[in-house]
């Protein structure tokens, strides 16, 4: 009970300051949509600005591809993205031919690697949550004292895996990542950050980006 205790205060001050010591910065000055079928790469930085050295869970492959705006436990890390027409934040939605997160990626269970972790946390979580736990542990970056990194994630408009945007061709948006590790999540899958989580400050919460232009003018708009 003590040890749980003193894990939530923790956080909750990591919670309260990782906001505001940590950055995330579009370096795109403008997004150009203009062909149906390409493709956009989001250069984004990463900043701790802080005196600390931090973890956080960031997984640079893809975008949050949900129609809701959730974190789910096995998807915790995936930056997320927002498009705005002029201030107003647009909803998306379901695309039925772009699947899911949840049938998009798998962890391989038959590596080496995959069953030792098994060997060490097998007593601590279930089937289900030791994959969640493998993929923390695998997806958790350091930021030392005001160090910067610079992270490259693809995407595509106004599909985007299982995320669907009706966006107007010849049309100006704005576009914004963002970045969320839930406090709920965390907590519970502590202990797999071992030492490095006991010397390092761990991020909880969520960070914006700020917002660039998104072009979408399409000359071949089906």
């Amino acid at each position: 009970m003590k040890f749980l205790l003193t894990i939530l205060i923790f956080l909750f001050f990591n919670y309260c300051f990782g906001q505001n010591d940590l950055e995330i910065k579009i370096v795109n000055d403008t997004i150009k949509k203009g062909s149906y079928y390409d493709r956009n790469n989001i250069a984004y930085t990463i900043t701790n600005n802080s005196n600390k050295t931090y973890l956080l869970i960031l997984d640079s492959a893809k975008f949050n591809e949900a129609d809701e705006y959730v974190v789910e436990p096995f998807f915790i890390g995936l930056p997320d993205y927002y498009v705005y027409e002029n201030n107003t934040l647009l909803n998306p939605m379901l695309s039925f031919g772009g699947g899911s997160n949840i049938y998009s990626e798998k962890e391989d269970t038959n590596t080496k690697e995959f069953r030792d972790f098994h060997k060490r946390f097998g007593k601590t979580f279930d089937d289900y949550e030791m994959k969640i736990a493998y993929r923390i542990s695998k997806k958790t970056i350091t930021l030392k004292p005001k160090e910067e990194k610079t992270f490259i994630t693809q995407i595509d408009f106004p599909y985007y895996r299982g995320r669907y945007f009706n966006l107007k061709n010849k049309s100006t948006y704005f576009f914004q990542i963002s970045l969320q590790n839930p406090n709920e999540i965390i907590s519970k899958y502590l202990k797999v950050l071992g030492h490095k989580g006991e010397t390092s400050s761990i991020f909880t919460g969520q960070i914006y980006s700020n917002k660039i232009p998104l072009i979408y003018e399409v000359y071949n708009n089906p």
